[in-house]
This record gives structure tokens, sequence and C-alpha cells, in this order.
């Protein structure tokens, strides 16, 4: 733990070494009253952001086959870059936690239109439904937008969801999708790596936690490529990719492992690094100098998939 605060960020430190008790040990003891803290927490870091100066429409689409229809929210900024292109925002939240309610996807909206898809959580839903919700809106979208100007993104699960989806449209031969935006993607059911073995604390996500959270979300058979991505065997015909961690995040060395096996594979593929940086940096410490690098790197590599 030493070793950990010794590479910190100083800019992180206050909110890595708060008191508990922290939402993540609670998620493991009561996952609905885990999900009530995380909203709460939410609304109180939006307190200091602006107001929402564009068009947030609710809606349903059809789901796959018999599944259920998919709800989402669609942000439209006010002037959009590129009104006939769609980014399909993912929430984090550990595949067990979280909403399409989610202000970080506002940011982006004056790119191109934000649909933020309110996937199936686990334990209610095991994969691969979640993937399932993914594709039909993709599906769905795809019909009356440029399908070849839709990208795919999230943060932490949200990131490791963009990929399995990005795995299940290409295997079901959907359309051609753009881009996958994969922010410290959760993409490894098994963390055998150096980092997913680090000493991290109980303030962010950590072995124990992820853990916890894939033996609820993952199929009960053994995880599949449609659950957690790292188990694919062929990385082939992927959309291009952007992949950004932290070096102090649990899911680092997953994450470069995938980032090398997409250039094997012929994709086209965008790894960005940043040191002292711990899960969700960007997210929960936006202010911070090397989280404003970050958010920058993210809006210049939609931009460019965009354009």
């Amino acid at each position: 733990m030493s070793k950990y605060l010794d590479r910190l960020d100083p800019e992180f430190h206050d909110i890595i070494t708060a008191d508990g008790p922290y939402i993540y040990d609670i998620l493991r003891a009561d996952v609905p009253g885990a999900r009530a803290a995380l909203t709460t927490l939410f609304a109180q870091m939006a307190v200091d952001l602006p107001e929402f100066d564009g068009q947030k429409d609710e809606y349903h689409m059809p789901g796959l086959d018999d599944d259920p229809d998919v709800a989402v929210i669609e942000y439209r900024g006010r002037d959009v870059l590129y009104p006939d292109c769609a980014i399909i925002w993912l929430h984090g939240g550990g595949f067990l936690m979280g909403s399409a309610d989610d202000f970080s996807a506002q940011g982006y909206s004056s790119l191109a239109p934000v649909v933020s898809v309110d996937y199936r959580m686990a334990p209610e839903y095991r994969a691969p439904a979640a993937a399932r919700d993914v594709c039909a809106v993709i599906e769905r979208l795809a019909e009356n937008r440029n399908p070849r100007k839709i990208i795919l993104a999230g943060p932490s699960a949200g990131g490791g969801l963009a990929a399995s989806a990005a795995l299940m449209n290409r295997d079901r031969g959907g359309p051609e999708i753009a881009f996958q935006l994969l922010v410290y993607p959760m993409l490894d059911d098994q963390h055998d790596t150096p980092s997913g073995h680090a000493d991290l604390p109980a303030s962010t996500w950590n072995r124990e936690t992820s853990l916890y959270a894939w033996s609820l979300y993952a199929e009960e058979e053994g995880a599949s490529a449609y659950a957690a991505p790292a188990r694919a065997t062929d990385l082939t015909g992927l959309p291009p990719a952007y992949i950004m961690c932290g070096d102090l995040d649990l899911f680092l060395d997953e994450d470069i492992i995938y980032a090398n096996r997409l250039r094997s594979s012929g994709v086209p593929v965008e790894l960005v690094i940043y040191p002292g940086a711990p899960h969700g940096f960007n997210g929960f410490a936006p202010q911070a100098a090397v989280s404003k690098r970050a958010n920058a790197s993210i809006r210049m590599a939609l931009e460019h998939a965009l354009s």
C-alpha cells in the first residue's frame, strides 16, 4: 500500500485516502445499497456541473429476437458537429451499478448525439444479456443513421461491454462500427496479471471487488468473450480502438495485453497510459491536471473517429 501511495499522483491523494465506508465494500454485501449510494454520490458530483444545455430524450428500442425492449437516453447538444452519427455510451459500475442517466455521456453530445444504453445488469441478468442489448441498439441506429459513423464507448465495465458488443456485432454480421473507445475497460474475469494482483486500497476498484462482480455477471458455465473480451480467441475484423488506463489501475495489464492483441490482429489501436492515476481518475477528479489531459485525449480520439 505504501508503494501505491508513493506512486499516486498527489491530486488524488485525499480522495484515495478518505475514510470509508466505501461503495465497493457495500457492493460485496448489498448490491441495491451500493446502487443507491452510487446514485447519491453522482447527484452530489452533479451539483458542481453546469446544467445540460441540450435536448434529452428517453425512449425504448426493440430488443434482439425475443429480448425485452432496451431503454435509452439520447443526449443531443445545442450545436452538434456530426448529427448523422451516434456515440453509443455504456455506463460503468462493474456490471452491477450505474444507469443510462449518466452526466459523463452529456459532455460528448456536442460532437454527435449520444445514445446512453440502460443495459441489463447483474445479478438480475447474466451475460450475454447486456451485449445483446447493445447489439440491438447498434442495429436500430444503423437503420436511420450513418452506420459507418457509430461509435461504441464507455468507461470501466462500460468499456468492457463496448468491447464485448463489438465482438458480438462482428459475429452476428451486424453493421460496420466506426470505432470503439475503451476507457480503462474491464476485460478479464480472472485478473491473473501483475496489476490484477496489486495491493490496492478499499477506496478504489480492487481485485476482491472485481472478482465478486464477475461472479455475478459472467455466465455460470464460465465467461465467454461476450462477457469478458479477454476470452476471445479471434480479434480480427474489429473496429479501430482507443484504450486508456491509469498505471495504478487493476485493469492496467489486461488492457495493455488486449491492445497488443488487437494490434497483432490487424486492428488499428491507440493505447494511452497515465502515470500515477487510479481507476476512474478522470471522472471523480476531473480538475486534476492528468485528468484534463486524459479527457482532452478522449475527445480528440472521438473527433478523429467521427470526422
